[in-house]
């Protein structure tokens, strides 16, 4: 936040004293309103305002839907009864991300970014321009990921501008939460303005303009873009240590991939530090990776050094040696600047190295050169999308083209300069080309790297002179790496595409890496680039080797299926292959398992949907069905979703029934997680068919438990019993414990919706010892998640609490978020029985934050319900009514978890009738408890309709709503029925 005007020379510091207090009250009482606790926000003065830090996990949308307009009431309510000078009219800024603390504080990009907005010069005018007291600007992740999602704000009434301060250049969305700007459709993003110029180089950097020395560089290109924080770096390493007498012989080497722009960042460096060496600044091309040429002998280099230094051809030695203690003598005392350019390795650059300190030698390669011990890398990477568009404009010239088009362009030139120069050229000598149809042409092109040319310059060919000094083996692995969908590759999965052991692999790996044809991400992953892995697919006709891809598919399907024999699940789960490939990867703790299923979770789905229509479908099904459980467990519900539509689409084209079971069979059951139940049994009941054709019991009974859990989300209690019990019947038959243990969890759930609660805990106890024997902890925690339900809806908090904390554990060590929410919204519920409404606000906001990051949207209604019953305990109405009413809309056609609702809607408008007709919530809530036979909502139901007709004076009516509400509670044993009795014992007196 920040004060307009504070520092005004009319306001004297008793009347800044005055704001300030006037802020911190408002600050507090629009902070309570929202339902955020102050202190447990941290608050840094920023003199004429305040930096506000919200802990992660409060949820975002009441600070525009409540928290804005509660702060703009308080000022105007501070303005009407202060002084002009000492009146509030405030700018606000709201943005999410990390934050850093250190010894001054906290920082970070996500600070910088909303001062940056807070200072935005439109933000500034709509103040101005207001007649009201308090103007918010949000960043976009906050317009998109919390404004657009919510159901209390108009987002159409928020602004786009583009903010450019100091550094940063983003979209901002204005607001005016006390004088909107009138609702429509939302205005697009203004295109996007110039950059600002690049921040002056710190003052503590001085570069001495003398020269007196001879310069063979070459112009420095006008059109240079970005590498601030690279160039600022050296320059102000080298600059310093010149100044300061320390610098000895500084060898930096400038390395990265083919066109990263190696050269120009090198000239453009050896220009800014040319006063550092006024005895002469030297470009010598090594030529490295010319075409035509061959390498620059050293012995040659040190001949051109000398002739250039004056010494006679007649007079330079004939041995290598010779002339490189002759060109140290020559340079010895002198402070010199040799620019070596295309060097191909320490070999070739050692010899040229002068003796003596003060001289600076800067290389650039297209090899990491690891052997010149004290030399400083830079390693230029391809330049961040805002510098390519830059380039890109410099180069095209001032003509404006649409930003998102050249967006997309720069993408698809891989963000490589050299690709971007050729690009540009090619744009600005076809003047009636645009953007957008360059990016088409390059989108549908089936070679895109032969099209990134202009004249006789292609990409292709820079990375052809890089390709011609691999070894044979290292050439096979380069041209094989390309066949691998996913975005990077570990080193055992590059041996099996290559055919070899780990070991050689390895070496041929760090050898790629080494020449810049290959990234590093991690210790032994790696990364091709987009330009490198297209120039890698062009060479595929040299390799003859068809089985590649399938070698790959045959390790990754071994290397899952030994990691998920650590990964829990609730009941046995039918692989379509009986016998997997033979693999070298096994895995022997469980943590090794989870972090390689991690690490490689991109890169098996990408196989996966690459294989399923590529002629490797088997493999994609079986790869698939492997990798579900982790899927599931991990919480990565729609990732298994798109997989299993993928290889399902693909079995449906191709006819093939053979694996259709297992992968309906899992598109069902992640369809059920994300809350699309007849979908999922759609699928269930095809699965069950397709089992049932085969013989197959095992997979029949593990698709009937599914189905019975489907139709118990759908309210279909009857159907779901029946569905079970048939399911353990056939694992029963089958002698199969693991599946009766899944089935009877699953029984214990539906008894205990249908208010039928010691079944529920019996089915559940015999489900625990089961999973127990068993050693399965996800089918435990399952379990004792039911069976600490029961003890809470009977009243016995404490040791519901002790139960759902041992779930919490469990599903923490397993790493499954979805039972671990359950367990924290279960935890809140009881917390809050207990009065613990502090303790209950954290557990249900965690649980709330879980679910949304899962879309379980049903399941965050859930929390949100429970939210919004906690704030109308502790007397915030109007946030109350707003968690309420979000959870209503998310709820959608779940009928048992809107009766819930509809009673906290009718609970609240009782208490607070600006909430809606409490009696009309009631009754729908009963109307809907009854079809279903949700007899807890049922009692709740007929308890509020006896309170609303007592309170009405329809007492008669009041009393028997109550009986009926106290015979339901007692019925299940109810903890409820305690208050209905005391109210039956007031009005008439038993």
């Amino acid at each position: 936040m920040d004060i307009e005007g504070y520092g005004h020379q009319g306001r004297t510091t008793p009347h800044r004293l005055v704001v300030r207090q006037g802020l911190d009250h408002a600050l507090r009482r629009a902070f309570k309103d929202a339902g955020v606790p102050w202190f447990d926000c941290k608050h840094e003065s920023t003199g004429d305002g305040t930096l506000v830090l919200v802990p992660a996990q409060v949820l975002k949308g009441p600070f525009v839907e409540v928290l804005s307009v509660s702060l703009a009431r308080e000022l105007h309510r501070h303005n009407e009864t202060h002084r002009a000078e000492e009146q509030i009219r405030l700018r606000m800024a709201l943005h999410a991300g990390e934050v850093a603390y250190d010894d001054q504080g906290a920082t970070g990009p996500a600070i910088n970014q909303t001062f940056r907005l807070i200072e935005a010069p439109q933000l500034k005018i709509a103040l101005a321009e207001s007649p009201g007291a308090l103007a918010l600007i949000t960043s976009t992740w906050f317009f998109d990921e919390v404004v657009r999602s919510s159901t209390v704000v108009d987002s159409s009434t928020f602004r786009p501008v583009h903010v450019a301060v100091k550094e940063t250049v983003t979209v901002g969305w204005i607001s005016l939460p006390d004088h909107p700007y009138p609702p429509g459709t939302e205005e697009a993003v203004p295109a996007e303005p110039e950059p600002p110029p690049p921040p002056p180089r710190p003052e503590a950097v001085s570069f001495p303009a003398s020269m007196t020395g001879r310069s063979t560089l070459p112009r420095d290109l006008p059109a240079f873009t970005g590498r601030d924080r690279e160039l600022a770096e050296l320059t102000a390493t080298v600059s310093t240590a010149a100044g300061q007498g320390t610098l000895g012989v500084a060898v930096h080497v400038v390395d990265g991939m083919p066109g990263i722009g190696k050269t120009t960042f090198a000239v453009r460096a050896a220009h800014q530090l040319a006063g550092c060496f006024p005895d002469g600044q030297v470009f010598l091309e090594l030529h490295g990776h010319s075409p035509g040429q061959a390498p620059v002998d050293p012995g040659d280099a040190l001949a051109s050094l000398l002739l250039l230094w004056g010494v006679p051809a007649i007079a330079i030695p004939a041995g290598l040696d010779d002339r490189a203690r002759l060109w140290r003598e020559k340079v010895t005392g002198r402070k010199i600047l040799l620019l070596l350019d295309d060097a191909v390795g320490d070999e070739q650059v050692r010899p040229l190295l002068p003796g003596s300190p003060g001289s600076l030698v800067l290389v650039t390669s297209r090899r990491r050169i690891e052997s010149v011990a004290d030399a400083g890398p830079v390693s230029l990477q391809t330049l961040p999308p805002p510098d390519a568009a830059a380039m890109f404009r410099r180069y095209t010239g001032a003509h404006r083209h649409d930003p998102r088009a050249v967006a997309e362009l720069m993408a698809m030139c891989g963000y490589l300069p050299l690709a971007i120069t050729l690009t540009a050229g090619r744009l600005r000598n076809h003047p009636c080309w645009t953007p957008e149809r360059l990016a088409a042409d390059l989108r549908r092109s089936r070679n895109r790297i032969t099209m990134l040319r202009a004249g006789n310059r292609t990409v292709a060919a820079a990375f052809d002179l890089s390709y011609r000094d691999l070894s044979p083996d290292e050439k096979r692995l380069f041209r094989r790496l390309g066949l691998h969908p996913g975005a990077q590759i570990e080193t055992c999965a590059a041996a099996a595409l290559d055919g070899e052991d780990p070991e050689p692999t390895c070496e041929h790996l760090d050898a790629l890496y080494l020449n810049h044809l290959l990234e590093e991400v991690a210790p032994g992953r790696y990364r091709l680039h987009d330009l490198t892995r297209a120039y890698s697919l062009t060479l595929g006709s040299e390799d003859g080797d068809d089985k590649a891809f399938e070698r790959l598919l045959d390790y990754y399907l071994h290397a899952v299926r030994s990691a998920t024999r650590f990964v829990a699940t609730r009941g046995p789960r039918p692989e379509i292959a009986a016998e997997p490939p033979a693999g070298a990867h096994e895995f022997a703790r469980e943590d090794e398992a989870i972090a390689w299923l991690s690490a490689e979770r991109a890169n098996l789905g990408a196989c996966i949907t690459y294989a399923a229509v590529h002629d490797h479908l088997h493999r994609a099904a079986e790869l698939a069905v492997a990798l579900h459980p982790y899927l599931e467990q991990h919480g990565f519900w729609h990732d298994a979703h798109r997989l299993d539509q993928a290889v399902l689409a693909a079995e449906q084209a191709a006819g093939n029934r053979t694996d259709e079971a297992a992968t309906r069979a899992d598109l069902g059951r992640v369809q059920s997680l994300l809350g699309d139940h007849p979908a999922a049994l759609e699928d269930l009941i095809r699965a069950r068919d397709l089992y049932a054709g085969s013989g197959d019991r095992l997979g029949e009974a593990a698709v009937l438990t599914e189905i019975g859990f489907a139709r118990m989300e759908l309210c279909e209690y009857p159907a779901a019993i029946e569905y079970l019990t048939r399911a353990r019947a056939l694992y029963e038959e089958l002698e199969n414990p693991f599946g009766v243990a899944g089935a009877l969890g699953s029984l214990a759930s539906v008894q205990f919706r249908l208010g039928r609660h010691d079944a529920a805990r019996a089915d559940g106890e015999r489900a625990l010892a089961l999973y127990v024997g068993l050693g399965n902890r996800l089918g435990e925690a399952l379990s004792l998640l039911c069976i600490g339900c029961t003890y809470g809806v009977c009243g016995d908090y404490a040791t519901a609490i002790g139960v759902f904390d041992q779930v919490l554990s469990l599903s923490r060590e397993l790493g499954d978020r979805y039972t671990e929410a359950r367990a924290l919204n279960n935890l809140g519920r009881m917390h809050f029985e207990l009065g613990n409404y502090g303790m209950a606000d954290s557990c249900y906001s965690s649980a709330q934050i879980i679910y949304s990051r899962l879309d379980s949207r049903t399941r965050e209604a859930v929390a949100l319900n429970n939210l919004g019953r906690l704030h109308h305990a502790g007397g915030n109405f109007r946030l109350s009514l707003m968690y309420l009413k979000r959870a209503q809309d998310l709820f959608g056609d779940d009928r048992a978890w809107q009766a819930e609702n509809l009673n906290n809607l009718g609970g609240l408008a009782l208490a607070w009738p600006e909430a809606g007709d409490a009696v009309e919530f009631y009754r729908q809530a009963l109307d809907q408890s009854r079809a279903i036979g949700i007899r807890l909502q049922e009692g709740r139901a007929l308890e509020g309709l006896g309170r609303c007709s007592v309170r009405a004076a329809h007492v008669a009516d009041g009393v028997a709503r109550l009986r009926e509400a106290l015979a339901v509670f007692e019925e299940l044993k109810a903890p409820e029925a305690k208050a209905v009795r005391a109210a039956l014992a007031d009005l008439v007196g038993v």
